[in-house]
C-alpha cells in the first residue's frame, strides 16, 4: 500500500515558495485603494525552502497536533498528494493544472489546510520556534474560554514555542483559489486572523509562484487570552510524534498529564549523522534494504520519559541540537528529514542499525 510513498517523497526533491510580509497597519485598513499595487503593500522576504520529505514531515505532524480522529491522518494526505503536488523539477512549488477543479470542495479545503499547516510549521522553523502545540482542538482550553467570556471563542491554530520558551501564535490558512497575488482577497484573509500565515499554491504554467504571505503583528500587552503550564507545548509537540509513531498511549498520558504505570518499549536504534534515534518502521520498504520509518533522538525519548514520572525539567531542557559525537545536529538526509525538536521521517538502511533499547514510556 505504501510502496510508492519514499519514491514519491524523494521525487518532490527540494523547492521553495515566495515569501512575503504584510504590515498590520494595512491589513486593519477596512478598505485598500482602488487598484491597490502589491508591490506596495508586500514585502518581499527570502523565501522559505525545504525538500519533500521536509514538506512531509511537517504535514504529518501538524496532522497529529491536532486532537482528532481520522483515518491515516497524515499518511492518507501522503497516498493523495501526487494528484496535487507537481513532481516535475522546479524551483518554485506547484500543483498539477487542473488538479484543484477535479477534487470536491472537501477534499480540496483537506489537502490544501494540510499543506498550508506543513509550511506554516516550516516556517515557524525558520523563526527558531522549534516546537509547537494545536491550541484550537484543546478542549480544556476552549472550555476556560467559554467559561471566562460565556461564549465560543474562536482560537488560533498553533502556539510555537523556541528553546527559551518564547511564544509565538499562529493562524494557518491556505487556498488552492488564489491564482495571482490580489491584495484585496489576501488582505480579506489576513484580516479574519491577523496573526496568520497564507499559503497560496499556484499550478504549473500559471506567471504567479506559489507564495506564503504572513502578518507579524507588534508585541501585544497582557499575557494573551489563557495562561498554559510550561510544560504545554512540549508535552503536544511530542505527544504528536509518538502517536505518530503508533504509541497512542504514551501519547495520551503526556498530552493529558495522566500517571499510569510506564511500560517497558523496545526500539531498534539507528545512526544518523552524529545523533541516535528510536526508530518505529511501519511502512513497507519502498526499494530494496530501505524501510521509511518515524523516529525520536533518544535524548528526547529519555526526556519524555521522565515528564511522565513528573520530572518535566529533562523535556524543558532538551535540546534538539545535542548530538553524541562530531558533526551537525540536523544532518542533511538523503532520503529523509531531521527536525529541531529531534524528530525523524526517513527512508532507513539497515547498514545504520545500531542495535535495541529498552525504554520505559
Amino acid at each position: 500500500m505504501f510502496a510508492g510513498v519514499g519514491r514519491m517523497l524523494a521525487a518532490l526533491g527540494s523547492h521553495n515558495v515566495a515569501v512575503y510580509e504584510w504590515a498590520q497597519a494595512d491589513i486593519r485598513k477596512s478598505r485598500l485603494p482602488n487598484g491597490p499595487a502589491w508591490v506596495a503593500l508586500a514585502q518581499p522576504k527570502p523565501p522559505l525552502h525545504f525538500t519533500g520529505w521536509q514538506l512531509a514531515h511537517a504535514v504529518v505532524k501538524a496532522d497529529y497536533l491536532v486532537e482528532r480522529d481520522l483515518l491515516l491522518p497524515g499518511l492518507g494526505f501522503l497516498l493523495q498528494v501526487d494528484r496535487i503536488v507537481d513532481f516535475s523539477p522546479a524551483a518554485n512549488l506547484r500543483i498539477v493544472p487542473g488538479s484543484p477543479a477535479s477534487l470536491n470542495d472537501f477534499t480540496r479545503t483537506s489537502l490544501s489546510g494540510r499543506l498550508g499547516q506543513g509550511l506554516s510549521l516550516l516556517f515557524a522553523h525558520g523563526k527558531g520556534y522549534n516546537f509547537a502545540g494545536h491550541l484550537a482542538s484543546d478542549l480544556a482550553v476552549s472550555s476556560h474560554l467559554a467559561s471566562l467570556h460565556g461564549k465560543t471563542m474562536k482560537l488560533a491554530d498553533f502556539l510555537f514555542e523556541t528553546q527559551t520558551m518564547q511564544r509565538m501564535i499562529l493562524e494557518s490558512k491556505a487556498s488552492f483559489s488564489q491564482p495571482d497575488n490580489d491584495p484585496s482577497k489576501i488582505k480579506t484573509v489576513l484580516k479574519a486572523a491577523l496573526i496568520a500565515v497564507y499559503s497560496c499554491f499556484r499550478e504549473k504554467g500559471n506567471s504567479a509562484q506559489s507564495a506564503l504571505i504572513f502578518v507579524d503583528p507588534p508585541g501585544r500587552d497582557g499575557t494573551g487570552p489563557v495562561e498554559l503550564p510550561k510544560s504545554w507545548v512540549r508535552r503536544r509537540n511530542y505527544a504528536a510524534w509518538l502517536a505518530f509513531m503508533g504509541l497512542t498511549d504514551t501519547a495520551r498520558s503526556l498530552r493529558d498529564i495522566q500517571r499510569r504505570d510506564r511500560i517497558a518499549v523496545d526500539f531498534p536504534i539507528f545512526q544518523v549523522g552524529a545523533r541516535r534515534f528510536a526508530m518505529s518502521l511501519t511502512i513497507s520498504p519502498h526499494q530494496k534494504g530501505l524501510w521509511i520509518g518515524a523516529g525520536l533522538d533518544v535524548h528526547a525519548l529519555e526526556a519524555i520519559g521522565a515528564a511522565l514520572e513528573d520530572d518535566e525539567w529533562p523535556l524543558l531542557t532538551y535540546d534538539g541540537n545535542t548530538t553524541d559525537g562530531g558533526g551537525p545536529a540536523n544532518p542533511v538526509v538523503q532520503n529523509g528529514s531531521v527536525f529541531p525538536d529531534g524528530s525523524l521521517f526517513a527512508a532507513i538502511d539497515g547498514t545504520m542499525f545500531q542495535g535495541h533499547r529498552t525504554f520505559l514510556l
